[in-house]
């Protein structure tokens, strides 16, 4: 046997000393308090903190806060903080079973990333505080048996550290239980540095033995009187489950001198004296870095699958990801349900016909609580679905294992053992003897270990542990529960699993056990790390009950050795997340995760300021307004006749040279690199500015960047940043004396109010294509679905199945939501080619299409950010710009032709403009109407329609139905007589008549 793994720990790193000083300096000015030894044999004392009745000077704690906030600000102390105007102080009832009284507490906030040694800061900080002020009592609150256990756990493994550090002094510590409530004389009377250890649900209830009478204890005072009577300084662990209106009373109800709170990821953040940013953490090598490997099946939409999201209120609804059928075509997409909706219906997917009606939906207080139960029985919790694709958990399963071995071989010289956490989605997936989760894994190990050699001589079920409590130690059955156990016997089985778990840490983490593969459910999302884990799998079908944030932060602390030293290559800490879905959702949906936790990414866009754009009546009442509108205002109708046979021959031809879709696995590799942006103005004159733009990211790469820009400059373009999306120049001015630039997405800088956010700054993903395994899938009634969609009878469908090679119609069984996609797709295109080629337009001269005034209003509001000024022959004073193109059209060539007397009326056609088209090509609306005069007497006018593309071969156009609705545009204001054109905004030709060299296209 080695000799045991010990945990060592660095007692001068800086940023957890910064954390621990900001928490100690609030109390600067107080006098140290001296307790005295109780005399031998008393009974029924307390030692308090502080006097039973007397408040702390909350100006003194105020003047404090202020002081520690500016110093970490401006010597860089952890992240940038603002500094407060008042003190924030929880004012309210404790608990009804208590009495009646208002308690008031200062609280305070420190908030650290997950994996920077939160524990330890507040535990240091305990011994500072009695060191420096004689506090001696303590409570730390947990919100789960998870995280109890897992501080007990620090507290043991920080002793020896502690006692170092502080002339071998210990510290006491009271696991609170209630069937040892006696053990309350001891903390109330101690004066050794004591701290309890309490879970919230321990006195958040009338029933608890906390507020109870007991002969356990002497005198009249009950369990919670003792611990109000020590006036105790509370530390919350992971504050953000503690905010609900009842956790406070009860919080208040044990009337702490003051509480500080502690967390990564802080709802609620009152007097905030320190900050450690993820972004911080991630640059300055404190946790890992974070890789993601992006797993997903494309092409595949044959397996059913239904899963419940969420339930939301007002009104009660549920929200369900399942198969929906949108034009004849299968996608997962989510859907709200509620009461008596049929899930049918709502997805037009005949699979779920038997489902009937939704029956039931529950909202409880925990996620895992709400369901939603449909008229056939079945019943989904965020926490169960139907939905299992072994493909998509083979290639999870089996990418963790290969990196976890390819990593192994790599560090095993290093004395660095490496973990990897499965988070599964249902616990009988991994415990019951046909589990497919274990299996798979079984299959995966036993294949991929030969080429392993450390692994060679050992099996599947020596190297993995599914962390699920079982009833005995003997059982040969595994009775896995989760981990908010609703009986007594159910919570006793949790908790004596986790003490395995916590107990057991050192041992994990040793060469000498061979468990190295861990499997769990929703136990592990808080309380639960390990330095070594390396790999995080998440099997799970669910982002709701663990946050993809929680399960990546039980692998971000920086890994051990053998002899329990931090580990400082930054090439060695590195987390792979291996994800069950495409890699750029996993790391958008990770950044929102951030961003919703308080690390700001560019805001959402506000809603433009909306701005008046006035009508010019003397053009709206000229005759070159009046005699133009008249031609276009008229109703025109559409007849099509398309050859059935030719039709059918073409389909068939299309269908025999297409590749219908395999199921492929995609595998996208990259890292998840966060970045911070500050854009402040130095200098600024009445046309343009001069910007310092600074970019930091997490991995040490940035740029700094000064420049010059003016109103319509964009910065994303300028430095070829996406990041910088929106931040296109709208306005340079001053405001009451004061600098400022605003930009199009409403965001205002000053000259002294810089503007920074947070962001993920991907990097570009590796990719790698596998095959799935041919499986063979029920096909359904295409030939019904794609009749009803593309409006063409049963028996001409048949006759274009019938003609294509039977090659082509055996891939329907391989694949057959893929393959029905494309052979509608095609009859689609097929179609609408028929339609453009044959439609012909009829004019009804006696009605009229639109009310003018209702479609030219005298005033329209109009976003500022996209209106430019229209010049004189504008038919509104401004012009909404929708892309660079009109902008360009418009600018350099339509009021560069104004100016040399040509151009004497234009405008854009108002979006309720449409004419109308076959449903399955789409309505259409145009651009610019524009009136041109081109002889000196003005005797020649040409009445034009522009459409502005980026570019005018119209076989290049990105969307094909582009190109169709432009054909018929065509012929329609041919039938009209107004010229009809395609341009960019270089055309300089663009009054020009003839277009055939222009659209490079054969319409025969």
């Amino acid at each position: 046997m080695g000799e045991k793994l010990k945990f060592q720990y660095d007692a001068d790193q800086q940023f957890q000393l910064d954390a621990i000083s900001s928490v100690v300096d609030l109390f600067e000015g107080l006098p140290f308090q001296e307790q005295n030894e109780l005399l031998s044999g008393a009974i029924n004392d307390v030692i308090p903190n502080w006097p039973k009745d007397e408040m702390l000077d909350e100006i003194l704690l105020f003047d404090n806060l202020q002081m520690v906030q500016t110093r970490n600000s401006f010597e860089g102390r952890g992240s940038s903080i603002e500094i407060s105007n008042d003190l924030e102080v929880d004012d309210g009832m404790v608990l009804e079973v208590a009495g009646n009284d208002s308690v008031r507490v200062p609280n305070f906030t420190i908030e650290m990333e997950t994996g920077t040694g939160k524990t330890y800061v507040y535990l240091r900080t305990l011994f500072e505080l009695r060191k420096k002020y004689g506090f001696t009592k303590f409570i730390i609150v947990v919100p789960s048996v998870a995280i109890y256990q897992g501080v007990l756990k620090s507290i043991d493994t920080m002793r020896n550290h502690f006692r170092q550090i502080y002339d071998n002094q210990d510290i006491s510590v009271m696991s609170y239980d209630s069937s040892k409530i006696g053990e309350l004389n001891s903390y109330a009377s101690s004066t050794d540095l004591t701290v309890m250890v309490m879970t919230i649900d321990s006195f958040n209830k009338a029933g608890n033995n906390i507020f109870k009478n007991t002969e356990k204890l002497a005198g009249q005072m009950k369990p919670y009187e003792y611990i109000q009577n020590t006036r105790p300084i509370l530390i919350l662990d992971e504050a953000q489950n503690f905010e609900t209106k009842k956790s406070k009373e009860a919080i208040r109800t044990l009337k702490p001198l003051v509480v500080v709170r502690y967390s990564a990821t802080h709802t609620e953040t009152p007097n905030l004296l320190y900050k450690l940013t993820p972004l911080d953490a991630f640059k300055n090598n404190l946790v890992k870095q974070i890789e993601v490997v992006g797993i997903s099946e494309l092409d595949n939409i044959n397996e059913q699958m239904l899963r419940l999201l969420e339930i939301k209120r007002n009104p009660l609804r549920a929200v369900i990801r399942a198969t929906v059928i949108h034009q004849g075509e299968s996608s997962e997409d989510d859907i709200v349900l509620k009461k008596d909706d049929s899930l049918f219906l709502k997805t037009k997917n005949v699979d779920y016909k038997e489902f009937g009606n939704v029956r039931e939906i529950r909202f409880g207080k925990n996620e895992d609580e709400q369901s939603i139960t449909f008229d056939n029985e079945v019943n989904l919790s965020v926490s169960d679905s139907i939905f299992s694709k072994e493909s998509i958990f083979r290639a999870q399963i089996e990418k963790t294992i290969s990196v976890h071995m390819q990593r192994q071989q790599v560090l095993k010289e290093q004395g660095i053992k490496v973990l990897s956490l499965f988070f599964i989605d249902r616990v009988k997936n991994y415990t019951s003897d046909e589990g497919l989760i274990k299996r798979i894994f079984d299959e995966c190990f036993e294949r991929l270990k030969h080429h392993y050699p450390i692994y060679e001589n050992h099996n599947a079920t020596e190297v993995r542990e599914g962390y699920f409590a079982k009833p005995k130690i003997d059982s040969p059955e595994e009775d896995a529960v989760d981990t908010n156990g609703k009986t007594k016997p159910q919570r006793e089985m949790e908790k004596r699993a986790f003490e395995l778990i916590m107990k057991n840490k050192e041992q994990l983490l040793s060469f000498e056990e061979p468990v190295s593969f861990i499997f769990a459910h929703s136990a592990l999302k808080e309380g639960w790390d390990n330095p070594n884990v390396f790999q995080i799998c998440t099997l799970n079908q669910t982002n709701s009950i663990v946050k993809k944030r929680q399960e990546i932060g039980r692998g971000l602390r920086l890994s051990v050795n053998q002899k329990g030293n931090r580990t400082e290559n930054h090439d060695i800490n590195i987390l792979t997340v291996v994800a069950n879905e495409q890699y750029e959702t996993f790391v958008k949906n990770l950044q929102k995760e951030y961003r919703d936790d308080g690390t700001y990414a560019p805001p959402v866009p506000k809603k433009p300021e909306q701005s008046e754009v006035k009508r010019k009546d003397n053009m709206y009442y000229s005759s070159d307004f009046t005699e133009l509108w008249k031609k276009i205002n008229k109703k025109v109708s559409y007849k099509v006749e398309v050859n059935t046979d030719k039709l059918i021959e073409d389909c068939i031809y299309r269908i025999n040279k297409i590749k219908f879709p395999s199921p492929v696995i995609e595998i996208k590799t990259g890292r998840f690199v966060m970045a911070e942006y500050k854009i402040a103005i130095i200098e600024i004159n009445e046309y343009n500015a001069k910007l310092k733009i600074k970019m930091d990211n997490s991995i040490g790469n940035g740029f700094e960047n000064e420049l010059y820009v003016k109103a319509g400059d964009d910065l994303k373009k300028i430095l070829k940043d996406e990041n910088l999306r929106g931040f296109k120049v709208l306005h340079i001015g001053e405001i009451y004396g004061e600098p400022f630039l605003k930009f199009t997405n409403e965001i205002t800088i000053k000259s002294h109010e810089p503007y920074n956010f947070y962001t993920e700054r991907a990097e570009k993903p590796k990719r790698e294509i596998e095959e799935t395994k041919n499986n063979t899938y029920p096909v359904p009634d295409f030939i019904t679905r794609t009749a009803n969609e593309t409006k063409l009878t049963k028996s001409t469908i048949v006759a274009i199945f019938k003609g294509i090679s039977s090659k082509q119609q055996e891939k329907v069984f391989l694949n057959p939501e893929g393959w029905i996609s494309e052979f509608l797709s095609q009859i689609r295109i097929t179609l609408s080619d028929h339609i453009v080629d044959n439609i012909e337009f009829e004019i009804d001269e006696d009605t009229d299409l639109y009310n003018s005034e209702e479609l030219f209003p005298e005033m329209v509001k109009q976003p500022q950010r996209e209106l430019i000024d229209a010049g004189s022959a504008g038919l509104y004073n401004r012009v909404q710009i929708d892309s660079e193109v009109e902008r360009e059209f418009v600018q350099n060539l339509v009021k560069r032709d104004v100016e040399k007397d040509h151009t004497v009326l234009y405008f854009k056609f108002p979006p309720k403009f449409k004419i109308h088209l076959p449903k399955i090509i789409g309505n259409y609306n145009p651009d610019w109407a524009i009136v041109r005069k081109y002889d000196k007497e003005d005797r020649l006018k040409l009445e034009l329609v522009r459409e502005t593309k980026g570019g005018i071969k119209l076989d290049e156009l990105r969307f094909p139905h582009e190109k169709r609705k432009i054909l018929c545009a065509k012929k329609y204001f041919e039938k009209i007589g107004v010229n009809y054109r395609v341009v960019t905004g270089e055309s300089h030709d663009w009054m020009e008549l003839n277009e055939s060299e222009q659209l490079a296209i054969d319409t025969e």
